[in-house]
């Protein structure tokens, strides 16, 4: 499947394959292909829990020896904010799609927004690191892949039918009905990456847009994209994340019991 998403979170405008510099694909899998609902009987033998697991990895670069580091704000790779809270921002930022029957896409489900938190600003300090989430994908030429969880709420699950007239009505997984979910289109691109390592040479920067903050750097020490200044400040590759384009593989399939 293609990725048709924004190609920087922050822009309208599609890319020009010139104007792509990475590509990232992201792959989908569920930690446990039957779960069991909350309101459900217990069943021994099959999981109360499930996580979505988004695997991203480089498929294209003009750059292939390498890593690119980039901003999950807002994107499918967006992580909770620790081990703890275990509830994601792809629930409230849609990056994550609807759950959806393969059986009539008519039927979908997922947890309600209301009384989910925000988790994170809208990355307006100084060091861009102070707001945002940031994580690494390897090389096109290493060849791996980061994993990002989120874990699926069974306990908070609605499902409903789109109804012809415009309603909809609450309804319950049937007997082996797959449902898929996966990213978004609308979550695709960042607004922020740049090549290289957060463990590496990323790892003591701190992430500059000066667009943001115009007039506050001297003249000549950056234009505030592509480059460092003075070896702190690290500045994005593509203003607003462009240059950076994300391919939705497939969709996760999971059965409810």
């Amino acid at each position: 499947m293609s990725g048709r998403g924004l190609p920087g979170r922050g822009l309208v405008r599609r890319h020009k394959p010139e104007e792509i510099q990475v590509t990232l694909k992201l792959h989908t899998t569920i930690s446990s292909s039957t779960v069991r609902l909350a309101q459900s009987s217990p069943e021994a033998s099959v999981s109360a829990e499930a996580f979505i697991q988004i695997h991203a990895s480089v498929k294209t670069s003009t750059r292939p020896s390498l890593p690119v580091t980039l901003s999950t704000w807002r994107t499918p790779l967006e992580r909770a904010l620790s081990p703890e809270d275990s509830t994601s921002p792809v629930w409230i930022n849609s990056a994550l799609t609807y759950l959806r029957s393969t059986r009539d896409e008519d039927r979908y489900g997922g947890p309600p927004a209301l009384g989910y938190k925000i988790h994170r600003r809208g990355g307006f300090a100084r060091n861009l690191r102070d707001d945002w989430d940031f994580i690494t994908v390897p090389s096109m030429e290493n060849g791996g892949e980061v994993v990002v969880e989120h874990r699926l709420p069974v306990e908070d699950l609605q499902f409903w039918k789109r109804k012809s007239d415009g309603y909809v009505d609450s309804v319950k997984p049937e007997k082996g009905e797959v449902w898929n979910i996966g990213p978004s289109e609308g979550g695709l691109g960042t607004f922020w990456w740049a090549w290289g390592d957060l463990e590496g040479d990323l790892k003591d920067k701190e992430f500059r847009n000066d667009e943001w903050f115009d007039g506050e750097l001297e003249s000549g020490k950056g234009n505030g994209v592509g480059g460092e200044v003075d070896g702190k400040w690290v500045y994005p590759e593509g203003e607003n994340g462009f240059g950076l384009c994300m391919e939705i593989e497939n969709q996760g399939g999971v059965t409810f019991v």
